[in-house]
């Protein structure tokens, strides 16, 4: 993926020194948006693996309501948290199983064994940290990827304008390539800008805050089971005393 990512790097620095047409300064320079687009995919390839680069661009879908996976899990696993929680204290430990059992987050599941074999605070530690690691494997890299295009899609606009006034130099003594070379200056910069703090900056920021959520749901269950152990504990002791 690497090797790939350079490749199609070469290939944005030599399209910005392709001949153009003659081209009149306007909002829309195909030439320019194409290397700050390109470069930045580039940018994603050379930092990841093929996974994560699959993953960095589907992270997109979660901007897309009914579409996402990750806000709509937390969600999930938030009501069943709550559903167990609530029926445990009110003694229905049967239809707590069953929601438990019900569940597609395993979070859930290893939330209830936890609490069905009173495991002491150092196991439940390590369970819930275990899982939190897993969600930080699977998203933290797609999410630094969209924060890093917001700090490198500015760069990737100066590359175009690098190579726009090179062609301008170049073509300072002829008539023709001006107004391309011009536009691609100009515009490159603008389109690097505009899409890092337009839009990889705000997606980096939406996607870290579905991460956020996600962890706070597991700390929430996390302290949800040393809840139901203790009451179960004192349970125990009432009964016995």
């Amino acid at each position: 993926m690497q090797i790939l990512g350079l490749i199609i790097l070469a290939f944005v620095v030599r399209y910005g020194f392709a001949e153009r047409p003659d081209a009149t300064i306007s909002a829309f320079d195909g030439h320019a948006a194409v290397m700050v687009l390109v470069g930045s995919l580039s940018a994603v390839m050379i930092s990841s693996t093929a996974a994560t680069s699959l993953r960095t661009f589907a992270c997109l879908r979660e901007l897309v309501p009914g579409l996402g996976t990750l806000g709509k899990g937390t969600d999930a696993l938030e009501v069943d948290r709550q559903a167990i929680t609530a029926l445990w204290r009110e003694g229905k430990r049967a239809q707590a199983v069953e929601v438990a059992e019900r569940s597609a987050h395993p979070a859930i599941r290893r939330m209830l064994d936890l609490v069905l074999s009173r495991a002491p605070d150092e196991a439940t530690t390590a369970a819930f940290t275990e899982l939190k690691h897993a969600e930080l494997t699977r998203w933290q890299p797609a999410v630094g990827n969209w924060e890093l295009l917001a700090k490198l899609a500015p760069s990737f606009g100066m590359v175009g304008t690098i190579t726009g006034m090179i062609q301008l130099f170049k073509s300072m003594g002829e008539t023709t390539n001006l107004g391309a070379s011009l536009s691609l200056a100009l515009l490159a910069t603008l389109y690097g800008v505009a899409f890092g703090a337009g839009v990889a900056g705000p997606v980096g920021h939406f996607l870290r805050g579905l991460l956020d959520e996600r962890l706070g749901a597991l700390e929430r269950c996390e302290q949800s089971v040393a809840e139901l152990i203790a009451r179960s504990a004192r349970e125990s002791a009432m009964a016995r005393g």
